[in-house]
């Protein structure tokens, strides 16, 4: 990492970087079985692309489930109408051997969206700290256990990760000077961030304002073309419907957009039962978010950012504008929803690397940090969803669950563990409850839980199921005699 790279030489090693980073993510797909919402995100996605509709769940919108169905379309399925999203997710999956290979094809469609955030991290490090602060922040970004964890998953997390990244450094561009081309790239980028996830409608406004400040109105006429712009990726995202949008009384382009907002609001209001640090909510907890960053994102990571904030630059205001924003969220299941802070943390702290490799006392600290960043990540291989760092230590569950540590991935190593030790039965009450259905016979009967005590014989718990939902309360007394994964624990009992 020479101060005096040049950028070709940076870009190569960042793109070697990328693919070791891919070959990491690759190769997590056929360990873990699907997600809770996976099935979701896959038969929507394969409704978009068969049927020309987008009817089921419009809660997210559907750039990263169209992605995430197109190997499985190009694979031979088709979507066949079936009466929830869910169901429909399991018929395309199939079992046994359909089930890996779909569960694979899908994956590898949201792999783009990590090699577009990458080459975010690589030409924003580039910008503000050279060829050397883009190779470090490439380096960061690229072993960061939440970034591969999501990026090897059906979900929409690192799609609006990707391009909220781009509609940002895009801004940094049009800012300097906002021609015709420029604006329109802006335009793209900020309607591809919308079509990812809609927390990009309030993550990207304030990142924008906090990166920018007085710029956007100097340049408003410049700006509307660049929303109009959008609107109409949003549009041709939506198939160019246009239909009566019944909370608004008017027939709107895009009905499914503004029908998927009032289910959000509708959702953020009630509210989503949460888990930190042994307490559930329903409605959250303001601080949620930087906990689970502190417990989520490796120290060395943390250390080099905060180092980097101490220097006012854009990618300090686009994350701590995220993160301001994320407070009022009353939906809090995991950092994922968080995800695109990530960005600009690893360019702040490739510019940190690049300044602590120019004072000699400080290159061994930083060659330190480097080490304990990229080990960090590989010794928990392959569970980057439920990664955890040294202040979690041995119990992560006292600290997170849900999709921080268990979203129902280990359900398939259980089946494994149990068939492995001759298991006909398991007492068990699953987080994600449809995999079973789906393994077969390769996953052993499934008994009724007593949530006061265990039964004889072999007793799973899911950590979520355990922790969000009281089901069952035993393990409080009794240490678990293995864990399955990072996120099931297990007993045998005589």
């Amino acid at each position: 990492m020479q101060p005096n790279l040049d950028v070709r030489k940076a870009a190569l090693a960042a793109i070697l970087l990328v693919l070791i980073a891919s070959a990491r993510i690759v190769s997590t797909y056929t360990v873990f079985n699907h997600t809770v919402d996976e099935p979701a995100h896959l038969a929507a996605g394969m409704e978009w692309i068969s049927a020309g509709k987008y009817l089921y769940e419009d809660q997210h919108p559907p750039l990263a489930r169209v992605m995430g169905a197109l190997g499985p379309y190009l694979a031979g399925e088709r979507w066949h109408a079936g009466p929830d999203s869910y169901f429909e997710g399991f018929r395309i999956l199939g079992r046994d051997a359909h089930y890996d290979r779909m569960l694979a094809f899908g994956r590898a469609g949201i792999l783009p969206f990590f090699w577009m955030a990458s080459a975010v991290v690589f030409l924003w490090g580039l910008r503000i700290s050279g060829p050397a602060g883009a190779l470090a922040s490439t380096l960061l970004f690229t072993a960061l256990p939440p970034v591969l964890a999501h990026s090897g998953l059906i979900t929409t997390d690192m799609a609006v990760t990707a391009w909220i990244g781009a509609a940002a450094l895009a801004s940094l561009y049009w800012a300097d000077r906002p021609d015709r081309r420029r604006t329109v790239l802006f335009g793209v980028a900020i309607g591809l961030a919308c079509l990812s996830k809609f927390s990009a409608l309030l993550f990207l406004p304030a990142a924008l304002l906090a990166m920018h400040r007085g710029q956007l109105w100097r340049h408003r006429r410049s700006l509307a073309i660049a929303c109009a712009v959008a609107f109409l990726v949003i549009w041709a995202g939506y198939r160019f419907t246009f239909a009566r949008v019944d909370y608004l009384h008017l027939r709107l382009p895009a009905p499914r957009f503004f029908t998927g907002l009032s289910t959000l609001w509708a959702h953020n209001a009630t509210g989503h039962v949460s888990y930190l640090l042994g307490r559930v909510s329903r409605t959250g907890f303001w601080y949620y978010y930087p906990v689970v960053m502190a417990v989520k994102t490796p120290l060395a990571f943390l250390a080099l950012a905060m180092v980097g904030c101490r220097r006012f630059s854009t990618p300090v205001a686009f994350s701590v504008a995220i993160l301001v924003c994320a407070f009022a969220s009353r939906i809090n299941i995991g950092v994922r929803h968080v995800l695109p802070i990530y960005v600009g943390l690893a360019v702040i702290g490739g510019a940190a690397a690049t300044s602590m490799w120019r004072r000699q006392a400080t290159r061994w600290v930083l060659a330190g940090l480097l080490l304990w960043q990229i080990a960090s990540g590989a010794l928990q291989h392959p569970d980057y969803l439920a990664y955890t760092n040294e202040i979690a230590g041995a119990q992560p569950e006292n600290f997170v669950a849900d999709s921080d540590l268990d979203w129902g991935q280990d359900m398939k190593r259980l089946g494994e563990r149990l068939r492995h030790a001759g298991a006909t039965e398991v007492t068990f009450e699953s987080f994600n409850k449809t995999y079973p259905m789906l393994a077969g016979d390769a996953f052993p009967r499934i008994l009724p839980v007593n949530t006061g005590r265990p039964a004889p014989g072999w007793n799973a718990v899911s950590v979520s199921a355990w922790k969000v939902f009281g089901v069952p309360k035993w393990p409080d007394r009794v240490p678990p005699q293995e864990r399955v994964g990072r996120s099931t624990l297990l007993w045998y009992f005589p």
